[in-house]
């Protein structure tokens, strides 16, 4: 049996820790109406536990993690769980629904994170696995990566399809103008106006 480093194992921790908490969170956060038949809600639950915590272990546990990807990797992490967190105590409350639903939230939210970008929850997931990527790279991290932003580039095409679609779809074009998709886009346009 390999017994990983204590940094590795700190390490590999707080990568599956930041997983347990995406799936944590956020069954209490978003609004569904059955569980069992959500294909986003299972889709990122089998994410989240293979590519995000089984894979990573398994690699981290077999080869020890050198320093400078720790270190690198640590941000990465941090700065995907403190987007997480900003994004879910700003929508707390607004009836968000899950990744493929067909649920449109009773009004738009431009405050917190949505001021600057559309989709801080997938940006903040995508940040998890590219700091997955970073602590081990090999090419099933690199696999892993490349599921996971596909995945979260066709939730958020999906989110902006009903919505589009939606009584919210005016408000949503000019939301869309002033707002990146993933990457901020930082405007002096009051939201609204």
């Amino acid at each position: 049996m390999i017994i990983p480093s204590l940094q590795n194992a700190i390490l590999l921790l707080l990568l599956g820790g930041a997983f347990i908490h995406f799936m944590y969170a956020g069954s209490r956060l978003f609004y569904f109406q059955n569980a069992d038949n959500e294909p986003g809600a299972w889709m990122a639950q089998f994410s989240f536990l293979v590519t995000g915590m089984i894979v990573p272990w398994w690699l981290g546990i077999r080869a020890p993690i050198p320093v400078s990807n720790q270190v690198a990797a640590a941000p990465v992490l941090v700065l995907s769980v403190v987007l997480y967190e900003w994004t879910r105590r700003t929508i707390a409350g607004r009836r968000f629904g899950l990744a493929w639903g067909d649920h449109v939230p009773e009004t738009l939210c431009d405050e917190g994170p949505y001021r600057y970008i559309r989709h801080p929850i997938y940006l903040s997931y995508t940040l998890a696995f590219l700091a997955v990527l970073v602590a081990i790279p090999h090419w099933i991290t690199s696999l892993g990566f490349l599921f996971n932003l596909t995945l979260c580039i066709v939730w958020a095409l999906n989110d902006e399809k009903v919505i589009a679609e939606s009584p919210l779809a005016a408000d949503y074009a000019a939301y869309r103008r002033r707002t990146g998709m993933f990457l901020p886009r930082f405007s002096r346009a009051v939201p609204g106006r």
